[in-house]
């Protein structure tokens, strides 16, 4: 005897489109990223009277590259050594974020900025 063919219903079309939505804006996103990294040019200090400059000499100048930040970043890898035995999740960016802020005039001229 055979059994009567039961028909399921189609999965809905929200699900469907959702899900092929999602990977089409990580691949736009990916695509949008490389673009702009291809047209990135070395990042230049203002000189003195340029529009700006106060402001890049008081945070970069004196915060960053300052005892503030040294201190900051000091603190912040010290933080990371010891949280590095308990928990290294924790630990390892955090050192690396403090060597990143000891850093950051470098960093900043080396990767580039769109200007």
């Amino acid at each position: 005897m055979m059994r009567p063919i039961t028909l399921r219903p189609l999965p809905s079309l929200n699900r469907v489109a959702r899900a092929s939505f999602r990977s089409a804006d990580a691949v736009g996103t990916l695509l949008l990223a490389f673009t702009l990294a291809s047209a990135a040019h070395a990042f230049q200090a203002p000189a003195a009277g340029d529009l700006g400059y106060d402001i890049y000499d008081i945070v970069v100048n004196q915060g960053v590259k300052g005892p503030l930040g040294f201190v900051g970043g000091v603190a912040a890898f010290l933080f990371g050594v010891s949280r590095l035995f308990s928990n290294i999740m924790i630990g390892i960016p955090t050192i690396v974020a403090a060597v990143c802020l000891i850093r950051a005039d470098s960093i900043l001229q080396t990767f580039g900025l769109i200007v």
